[in-house]
């Protein structure tokens, strides 16, 4: 089917905008595993060599994060993930990177496929909805997640720790 090109210019905003949100998730991970003591204590109650993947479905517009040596890496591919969290669409995973869509819906609306331990997957998620309160404002968040967290730095400070963090 030939796409339009309006069709193929919103694509191509939303791999760019979906890659820059990846960047900064994985940022915000190792952010907030650094400063959250719950992001810790979830990610840490995972077996070193633990590997999640979300993915667009759109070839490298993807997070990969490994749990090495009690750090995170991200990694660029990867054989053999615990978790995969693949979006049906660009349009989904837009959505829901842009925080018009909270996982908990996208999950119970089957827009995404999961791959692996549901309690792997839950500990996955609770992490994401951590990391999306420090990133996200609150008139963001009140609409996507089921409760606020309690946050241990602002949102300046989270976004400059992410550029500066290694």
């Amino acid at each position: 089917m030939k796409q339009s090109l309006k069709r193929k210019v919103s694509i191509g905003i939303k791999i760019i905008v979906s890659k820059i949100v990846l960047y900064f998730l994985y940022k915000g991970f190792k952010v907030t595993y650094k400063y959250d003591k719950n992001v810790k204590k979830e990610i840490d109650s995972l077996e070193n060599g633990f590997t999640a993947v979300i993915d667009t479905g759109i070839k490298n517009v993807n997070l990969i994060i490994k749990k090495e040596d009690n750090k995170l890496i991200r990694l660029k591919e990867t054989e053999n993930a615990d978790i995969e969290i693949v979006f049906k669409s660009i349009d989904v995973a837009f959505r829901m990177f842009t925080g018009r869509l909270g996982v908990s819906k996208a999950y119970a609306e089957h827009r995404f496929t999961l791959r692996g331990e549901i309690a792997q997957a839950m500990i996955l998620v609770r992490c994401i909805d951590i990391v999306e309160a420090y990133l996200f404002p609150k008139i963001i968040t009140k609409e996507i997640l089921k409760y606020q967290p309690k946050k241990n730095i602002g949102i300046i400070k989270t976004y400059i720790s992410a550029l500066i963090i290694r």
